[in-house]
């Protein structure tokens, strides 16, 4: 067996690659790893849930910030 990693530059190209391997006879197993996802924490799903609620309660009442609003308002410190 022989393993080979290829690096593919949209998610979309990804699965296309992943279906062309998957036809070919001689392929054994076709896995697919993104890089951003081993630096995430595991998360109950309560815990997403509450995320998730907190954040739509925080848009219906407009207590959302921008990069820019906050970079703005640092300065005025």
């Amino acid at each position: 067996m022989v393993n080979i990693k290829v690096e593919v530059d949209s998610y979309e190209n990804a699965e296309n690659l992943i279906k062309t391997l998957k036809q070919m006879t001689f392929v054994t197993a076709v896995e697919m790893e993104d890089e951003d996802d081993k630096n995430l924490k595991p998360m109950s799903a309560t815990d997403f849930y509450k995320r998730i609620n907190a954040a739509n309660l925080a848009q219906k009442e407009n207590r959302l910030f921008s990069q820019q609003q906050i970079t703005t308002e640092v300065a005025s410190w």
